[in-house]
């Protein structure tokens, strides 16, 4: 699967990538994936999964899936 961390979330990734792929073997909850990566999924705002945006907490992945994540956006 490719991962897609967008805004600051690639600082959480090994050596700081925006993209990240894993081999999976089986079926995965994107939050266990997450965690084992170091991404807390308390700082995901929008998680989108093929092209259609899901709740980070239930999704679902598997080896040919497309993950993009997205902070929540501050500024002033």
């Amino acid at each position: 699967m490719r991962l897609y961390l967008g805004g600051f979330l690639n600082f959480y990734s090994p050596s700081k990538q925006e993209v990240i792929e894993r081999h999976l073997q089986e079926s995965t909850p994107l939050r266990i994936l997450l965690e084992s990566l170091g991404v807390p999924v308390s700082n995901v705002y929008l998680c989108v999964v093929n092209g259609e945006q899901v709740i980070v907490e239930e999704a679902i992945v598997i080896e040919t899936d497309e993950v993009h994540l997205y902070p929540p956006i501050d500024g002033g």
